[in-house]
């Protein structure tokens, strides 16, 4: 095992922040580590590049890295892999939180943070054995998932390698380099899955080594990609007094903070004199009861002296928004969208709350019942998915996107140009055309919110067809089958179509017919269960991967489930993978 990619998938989905390049630290963590140990690595960021198939179906082992909101395309490329035979090892926070999920995709799961157990795990797979012994791994042991428990210490952050981000393979990083400094957040969000993730305390890097690092990009512009990068303001001095000492330049730099570091005239003053350009804080509320809820411990008098106070040092304010706590109402965002203009803040986020798998935040909209779908790349900020108390759904959805169009509107572009730059104007720009191309692109969802408001408990048949088929010689020839059935039903937004008989060139013209009809014009899930189905000739298997991609244009996911026959796990599969363009579609083997 010699040969080892990398992949970061990203959703299939657009969204109005899906045009952000910059790439999260753990592969290139994990790539160089691989590569320190003598293997061949490469990383595909499949926001900026097309996956190069022909060397992904070449390599030895895929690891590929999941959040909520791409876990979806992350499964389709683990299937799409796994049909080629090549083992597949998922990680990211998502995988961590639902485990058993991911390893109904991937050959292994590596939970948690990987740094510690990725490495032992490609060794133990090198050598043909079980992972027993690798802390923190999942897999499946005679069909029964089995996770191994962490070690006891956290990593050790200072003991992990420089990244080296030429491992993204064909492509270059354009934009903010990502530098980490720390892990963890002491605070405790509610909705946020980071501190279930690395944990309370925080861990740094040594100063010494940030500035190594930092050395190695003078004159291009970095991003701080700590979840506070300012929260211990000793620790912080240092760093950016280091900077200034060994004269390392940047062409800007940005980072995540909370409002409290605005009451620092010395830091505000390093800040501004290391080249900072922009801050991104989590604002999240004007609500004081919504603030209280999310145990923000920030008032709006501190929200407001902190935008204030970044300006004062020429320094951009991108403030991000949450709306649909039990405490907000319609009201609540409508008045968010007129305080962001008049505290004149150069960039907002407003998301909507989003119930993230591993968050006390889900948990307590699960046990309520509140949940609306667990279609995971609708978890990505941007679309409602559950019941919110003080309004609906839709009013939810339609409200947060007025607001987007409200700030990012001509009339305001240049409200900061003469207060924070052109870089204020650029933003919101950018904002004002991706904000209307998102709505534009989404306005479907508000039925697929009705639909899944009116789903029942179980799964209610929609429709039912029994095609008789008369007159077809061939067959006529087939024992005891002369029609094809159709099935759909739907539950929980997910629409399963179920074949069973015969298929031929006749048949797949009236599956096609009938289909056209049964089936929603946009739809997010779709199982189609192909077990009953027998194809009878080369030209209906061409005819019906047709079929199949014509579905991809209205749907976003769609699982085949196929026979598994003898001892082959793909027999029915291959007969359709290679011919899908990409990877669009789970293949997944049925009972046996």
């Amino acid at each position: 095992m010699k040969k080892i990619i990398l992949i970061e998938p990203k959703t299939r989905k657009e969204h109005v922040f899906s045009t952000a390049r910059m790439p999260r630290l753990g592969l290139p963590l994990l790539g160089t580590q691989l590569r320190d140990a003598g293997y061949e690595v490469h990383i595909y960021l499949e926001a900026i590049t097309d996956l190069p198939w022909a060397n992904i179906l070449d390599a030895d082992l895929i690891g590929i890295s999941t959040t909520t909101s791409t876990c979806q395309e992350a499964y389709r490329l683990a299937s799409f892999i796994r049909s080629h035979h090549i083992p597949v090892i998922i990680g990211g926070i998502h995988a961590t939180f639902l485990p058993d999920e991911a390893l109904q995709y991937g050959d292994y799961v590596v939970r948690g943070e990987a740094d510690q157990s990725f490495l032992p795990l490609v060794r133990v797979l090198e050598k043909d054995e079980q992972p027993v012994d690798v802390p923190g791994v999942s897999y499946l042991k005679d069909g029964v998932p089995v996770h191994n428990p962490y070690k006891k210490y956290i990593v050790d952050v200072n003991e992990l390698p420089i990244p080296d981000l030429s491992l993204f393979t064909n492509k270059k990083i354009k934009g903010s380099i990502p530098i980490m400094t720390s892990r963890g957040c002491p605070h405790n969000c509610s909705f946020c899955s980071v501190t279930a993730m690395f944990g309370h305390k925080y861990r740094f890097r040594r100063t010494e080594l940030v500035l190594e690092e930092l050395a190695l990009y003078q004159g291009k512009d970095v991003f701080f990609c700590d979840d506070n990068f300012t929260d211990n303001y000793r620790r912080t001095k240092e760093l950016l007094q280091g900077m200034l000492e060994r004269k390392i330049r940047l062409n800007g730099w940005g980072a995540q903070v909370r409002v409290e570091a605005a009451r620092n005239d010395e830091l505000l003053d390093l800040m501004q004199r290391t080249g900072a350009k922009i801050v991104y804080i989590g604002l999240e509320s004007i609500n004081p009861a919504t603030l209280e809820a999310y145990n923000k411990k920030q008032s709006i008098e501190d929200i407001r002296n902190s935008i204030r106070r970044f300006h004062d040092h020429g320094i951009r304010v991108h403030g991000m928004f949450v709306f649909g706590s039990d405490e907000d109402t319609v009201q609540t965002i409508r008045d968010t969208a007129d305080f962001a203009l008049e505290t004149r803040i150069d960039s907002i986020q407003f998301m909507i709350l989003t119930p993230l798998p591993g968050t006390p935040f889900y948990e307590k909209l699960e046990t309520e019942g509140r949940l609306l779908t667990k279609d995971w790349e609708l978890y990505d900020g941007h679309h409602a998915v559950f019941q919110p108390a003080k309004m609906s759904p839709e009013e939810l959805q339609e409200e947060t996107v007025k607001a987007m169009k409200r700030f990012y509107s001509l009339r305001h572009a240049f409200q900061n140009a003469f207060l924070t730059g052109w870089g204020s104007v650029i933003y919101r720009g950018v904002g004002w055309l991706l904000v209307r191309r998102f709505e534009k692109q989404n306005r479907w969802y508000d039925q697929i919110l009705d639909r899944f408001q009116k789903r029942s408990a179980r799964t209610v048949p929609l429709f039912y067809r029994r095609l008789q088929i008369k007159g077809n010689e061939n067959l006529a020839k087939v024992d005891n089958v002369d029609h094809l059935k159709i099935y759909v039903s739907e539950s929980n937004g997910t629409f399963y179509l179920t074949l069973r008989g015969f298929l031929d060139r006749l048949t797949m013209k009236k599956l096609n017919r009938y289909i056209r009809d049964l089936l929603p014009q946009h739809c997010f899930h779709l199982v189609i269960n192909t077990e009953g189905l027998s194809i009878l000739s080369e030209k209906a298997a061409q005819a019906f991967t047709r079929f199949l991609h014509r579905l991809g244009r209205r749907v976003r996911r769609i699982q085949l489930v196929y026979k598994v026959e003898g001892n082959s796990r793909l027999s029915f599969a291959e007969k359709f993978s290679l011919k899908f363009k990409l990877p669009r579609f789970e293949i997944l083997p049925g009972k046996r």
